[in-house]
């Protein structure tokens, strides 16, 4: 059964905590996997355009969900644990943070963001759990109200303008997202007479509570595991942007312009599909947010990636690759309509 090869999403996870738990060059596991294996098997593997099963049982689907989030969670905790107990130290607790961080960007915040859009409130906060350990609430705001609406004009800050590089781009999208979060939540709450900066506003509450949980971490397990723990949320925060990126960079929608497929890149390649829970078929996504991973489709009228989600990594690494693979296939476009 197609659903069954999902069960990808999960090795990173189950990689990293490996890892933690055995130390030494164990660490190098998940980043050599993550950072070499899947990025040639991108590369190479070839496409999987076949079209959804949307009548397909659910159980695998959402069981990958809930084992993303226990495996996310304790990937972190075993980070922490191997710091505070000195299990892993030195050289080591760096391989440790990148290797965690990994999956949390990879695992954590992906399946986070398929909980999000979930209707119901129990799926959501198990999203926005996965999403506090990585210090990044506020995208649950930002994300659902912001960016699906603006996806592709001036005012969203996670759409990448032509020409910026992921450098540019990752520095001026974490402040202007947090900050498009903050006015969306009291602008939301000005509406309904609530004051807009108070405990009802998300995200001053959930940034209260990463707060929390970080002096928590301080006060008990000291500063050198709470640094730890801010790492991995940095390279989790550097590969959901990373991703933001990719989505739909040089991607161009009028305001009043209505969001077709066009609008964001998308990619069918078996790793990028089945490892990322379809989140390469972003154009999809975008044209009815609600629909569950497994039921998106392929369109033929959305722009393609030169290769899948990590086949690409490099490249976008290197601005001036990047530029030079991508912003032809842009101007053909652009030049035909």
């Amino acid at each position: 059964m197609r659903n069954n090869k999902y069960f990808l999403a999960l090795i990173p996870g189950i990689l990293a905590i490996s890892g933690n738990l055995l130390g030494g060059n164990y660490l190098w596991m998940n980043i050599a996997y993550n950072m070499l294996g899947l990025v040639l098997l991108d590369r190479i593997l070839p496409e999987d355009k076949s079209p959804s099963k949307s009548k397909d049982n659910e159980l695998v689907p959402n069981l990958i969900l809930v084992l993303s989030l226990l495996v996310h969670t304790l990937a972190i905790l075993t980070l922490l644990m191997g710091a505070y107990a000195h299990s892993i130290s030195h050289y080591y607790l760096l391989l440790a943070i990148v290797s965690t961080g990994l999956n949390s960007g990879i695992s954590g915040i992906i399946s986070a963001h398929e909980m999000i859009h979930r209707k119901q409130e129990w799926w959501q906060a198990l999203g926005k759990w996965n999403l506090l350990l990585v210090n990044y609430s506020h995208f649950y705001i930002e994300h659902i109200k912001v960016h699906h609406k603006w996806v592709g004009t001036n005012k969203d800050a996670a759409t990448a303008r032509y020409g910026e590089s992921i450098y540019a781009f990752f520095l001026r999208t974490v402040p202007a997202q947090y900050l498009s979060a903050f006015q969306s939540e009291a602008k939301r709450l000005n509406q309904l007479g609530i004051k807009a900066y108070g405990w009802s506003n998300f995200v001053v509450r959930s940034t209260s509570v990463q707060l929390l949980l970080a002096g928590f971490i301080l006060a008990t397990l000291g500063v050198n595991v709470l640094l730890v723990y801010w790492g991995q949320s940095l390279v989790a925060i550097f590969l959901l942007e990373y991703v933001n990126y990719i989505e739909h960079y040089g991607l161009v929608r009028k305001e009043g312009e209505k969001y077709a497929a066009e609008h964001a890149w998308q990619s069918d390649t078996l790793i990028s599909r089945f490892s990322l829970i379809e989140l390469s078929r972003h154009s999809d996504h975008h044209l009815k947010a609600s629909k569950q991973y497994q039921t998106l489709d392929s369109h033929e009228s959305s722009p393609v990636l030169p290769s899948g989600y990590f086949g690409v990594f490099y490249q976008v690494l290197i601005p001036a690759l990047w530029f030079k693979k991508v912003n032809p296939l842009l101007d053909k476009m652009y030049a035909l309509k």
